[in-house]
């Protein structure tokens, strides 16, 4: 879907609620990165866009862009106007601010301190595998100052329990504000048949660097016998440090390909063709990537850091090793090669699991805990 990089509308279908007996018609403001922006928070607010039903109107207005300075501090100053024309009118909307660590979260204090002074319901949707690092990280003045604006919140959406316990723990979020709610994914009824194949292709999709372990991912296998690599082909794909892990793995060239960012269509592509999604972060979220390969009926291989242990089992559908343990990573890519009912098996359990995350029902979700918050307005019937 192409789109304005500032702001979006998806029209709601006007039906009056009076005559066709459905909910009250629910007027929602989005902000966050612009939706062409790569990563992440990106993907779940388009999923938000795209699936929500039809009786919430929602508005996307980005607060960061892809670009120079000047052009992002441009974009920025359109959300803040955005907002404040928004917090003028009389009919109000949900106010719903994604926000990640470093300057998302210091722009969006902004935002959300207006919508709180307005006193309009505010969402704030928490992101970022970082927070925490850069929350601890601050003098104790401006932690004061987060954590007076998270619980500002009418709601404050969190990934996983784990990030769920740390805004109550460290943030002081009340526990009645806090909703636990996944990130979301497309889930096909039907996956590939991936039986028989003569070679294993694991994929990592994400961005390239230590984080997310791709240097330990590509280290790993390069320390497999030769003959396991003969049998096998790693491919990365994603932004960040490709230049360091292509040559990292360039004594390999012809079992390990490393591509940029890629598209949605390239993604799905890889994702068909691959046999194992191997994702060794040391600190997530909720990785939107992980899920799209689970709803694709890949089995996994990631590790139990942020909000994962909260939507995959190790021995289930695959397995966790030990963030920047390149000996017991090396072991699963080991297994996986020899094991080809243990993978299948893997794959068809991820496949169902991730059914529990399908954005279908999200949407319902995010909708019922907008009319909960929102006053709504219903629709008059048109002459």
């Amino acid at each position: 879907m192409n789109a304005d990089a500032s702001t979006m509308l998806r029209p709601a279908t006007v039906v009056s609620a009076a005559i066709r007996g459905r909910d009250p018609q629910v007027k929602v403001l989005q902000f966050g990165p612009a939706l062409d922006v790569r990563g992440g928070v990106s993907s779940v607010e388009q999923l938000i866009f795209d699936y929500l039903p039809q009786y919430a109107s929602i508005r996307h207005v980005a607060t960061m862009s892809e670009g120079s300075l000047l052009a992002r501090v441009a974009v920025f100053a359109r959300a803040v106007r955005a907002l404040w024309q928004s917090l003028q009118s009389p009919d109000p909307a949900v106010v719903h601010i994604h926000f990640a660590s470093r300057g998302s979260m210091l722009r969006k204090m902004i935002l959300a301190r207006m919508v709180a002074h307005a006193n309009r319901p505010l969402i704030l949707h928490a992101h970022g595998a970082g927070f925490a690092q850069f929350y601890r990280g601050l003098p104790g003045p401006l932690q004061r100052m987060i954590s007076r604006t998270l619980q500002q919140a009418t709601v404050l959406i969190a990934l996983s329990s784990q990030w769920r316990d740390f805004y109550i723990d460290e943030c002081e979020v009340s526990p009645s504000q806090v909703v636990v709610l996944p990130n979301p994914v497309r889930v096909p009824l039907e996956i590939p048949e991936r039986a028989g194949r003569a070679q294993v292709q694991f994929l990592f999709l994400g961005r390239l660097g230590q984080r997310k372990g791709a240097y330990d991912l590509v280290n790993a296998f390069m320390a497999l016998p030769e003959a396991l690599r003969a049998r096998a082909r790693l491919v990365l794909a994603g932004d960040g440090d490709v230049e360091g892990v292509t040559q990292l793995a360039a004594p390999l060239t012809q079992r390990i390909r490393v591509l940029p960012w890629i598209d949605a269509a390239t993604r799905d592509r890889l994702l068909a063709e691959s046999d194992v999604f191997v994702l060794p972060s040391r600190a997530e979220g909720v990785p939107m990537s992980l899920l799209e390969a689970m709803a694709a009926g890949l089995p996994c291989i990631t590790t139990p850091v942020g909000g994962i242990p909260d939507v995959f089992t190790h021995g289930a559908e695959g397995m966790f090793v030990r963030p920047g343990d390149a000996a017991q990573l090396g072991a699963a890519l080991r297994t996986f090669i020899n094991d080809e009912p243990a993978r299948l098996a893997a794959g068809r359990r991820a496949h169902e699991r991730a059914r529990n995350l399908d954005v279908h029902t999200y949407a319902r979700r995010l909708a019922e805990i907008y009319q909960r918050i929102a006053p709504v307005a219903e629709v008059r019937e048109q002459a």
